[in-house]
């Protein structure tokens, strides 16, 4: 028996590698699994289930009682060199809860990714498959699977809306599905979003203060409404 699951985050390239994935293993050994953050764009876990739902997928959501907020707030903003936010909030929960259900999903698990060569010089490196060492046993063999690395973006694109399926709305002004105030999001990004939802952008604030350290190295999210927008 073999459990495969797609790590979807709602974004274009890990709705391709579902589309993928359909091409290679049968749907009934196929499992759709989504983390939240806690600060995700508000309108992916709607989108996430309606792509679940349009391709007839069973779908997992994971959440910490730590959210980013929680966990900013203990620890401090991410940094581009202290990206502990994806590995607490992402990559540590799925393989949490791979290791507590391993009992259920036979003798291989395949971990499948949207991840793409052209999104950074490390990613370029990466196979397309690999095996987790950590969660393989003698018994269970968990493997990773990127089917989208060589693909480029705007072929990722294409690709969702040939099928059929909506693109992520936060597409209409980010290049990127991920946290609405990521630390590698362009501010003008940030400010698109924090301005159609003034709701959130008070609250990041009000934990910049609490926190007396800038969201970005030399940029506050406090300032975000103030300056003029960037190139």
């Amino acid at each position: 028996m073999k459990k495969v699951i797609v790590n979807f985050s709602g974004g274009k390239d890990s709705t391709v590698a579902i589309l993928e994935t359909l091409k290679v293993y049968p749907k009934e050994e196929i499992l759709l699994c989504y983390q939240d953050t806690g600060a995700d764009y508000l309108e992916t876990d709607t989108h996430v289930k309606a792509i679940a739902e349009m391709l007839d997928l069973s779908l997992v959501v994971l959440k910490r009682d730590e959210d980013y907020w929680g966990l900013t707030k203990r620890v401090g903003w991410p940094m581009p060199d202290t990206r502990y936010c994806t590995k607490k909030l992402k990559q540590d929960m799925i393989r949490h809860w791979v290791s507590k259900h391993r009992s259920d999903f036979g003798d291989e698990i395949v971990i499948v990714t949207g991840l793409r060569a052209e999104e950074s010089p490390a990613r370029a490196k990466l196979g397309e498959w690999a095996i987790d060492d950590h969660l393989t046993t003698k018994k269970q063999t968990v493997k990773f699977w990127a089917p989208c690395l060589r693909m480029g973006e705007q072929e990722v694109k294409d690709r969702v809306v040939a099928e059929g399926l909506s693109l992520h709305p936060c597409y209409e002004f980010a290049p990127r599905c991920n946290c609405w105030l990521c630390v590698f999001a362009h501010p003008n990004v940030v400010r698109t979003y924090a301005e159609m939802h003034p709701e959130l952008w008070e609250k990041a604030c009000l934990l910049e203060d609490e926190l007396k350290r800038k969201w970005k190295l030399h940029f506050a999210i406090n300032d975000l409404m103030k300056q003029g927008r960037l190139l």
